[in-house]
């Protein structure tokens, strides 16, 4: 019986997510595809929420707002390619770089909250704006292992760089700028 229900609802659950329709709308479309991305301007909102920055807090968070910036400029210049001018403005809302430490023993996650807009480079006018674009870089490798091997593993993923948690959380906060930039 309670096999029969679950069929029912999984069903049931089914045929409402396939009801859900996400339209775009043209205009939208339109208007990013006129543009293309010429430069990047990343501020933080006054109120932006940052933890994880340990013993030099402003530092690390500019360094990590550098990382940013270098992967959003290496990755959307040129982007969406249409023949207007624009100016990407990205406003961080919440930043959060996970220190390696409390990656690899507490499993801290890492994430962006922002919004971007995208304005003309002549004229400042505004021509798209999406509210809560969001990166996230998921820490925990290897949980249901074990704890010694989640350790390893997480230790061993966060060996690098000095900055490979912020370059990880850029490159997902881009990728997810640029999936709204080239919306079809």
């Amino acid at each position: 019986m309670r096999i029969v229900r679950f069929l029912t609802l999984l069903v049931l659950a089914a045929t409402l997510a396939s009801c859900v329709t996400t339209r775009t709308d043209p205009r939208l479309i339109a208007a990013l595809q006129r543009t293309s991305v010429r430069e990047i301007r990343i501020e933080l909102a006054p109120d932006v929420k940052t933890f994880g920055f340990g013993d030099k807090p402003d530092q690390q968070l500019s360094e990590a707002v550098h990382t940013l910036q270098a992967a959003m400029t290496r990755e959307l210049i040129g982007v969406p390619g249409g023949p207007n001018r624009g100016r990407l403005v990205v406003t961080l809302h919440v930043f959060d770089v996970s220190t390696k430490q409390a990656r690899i023993i507490g499993g801290h996650d890492s994430m962006i909250d922002g919004t971007v807009r995208l304005e003309d480079a002549k004229t400042g006018q505004l021509i798209a704006e999406a509210q809560n674009i969001h990166g996230e870089d998921l820490s925990m490798r290897g949980s249901g292992y074990g704890v010694i091997v989640a350790v390893a593993i997480n230790a061993a993923t966060t060996s690098g760089a000095p900055d490979i948690m912020a370059q990880r959380l850029s490159k997902s906060f881009t990728r997810n700028v640029k999936t709204w930039l080239t919306q079809k």
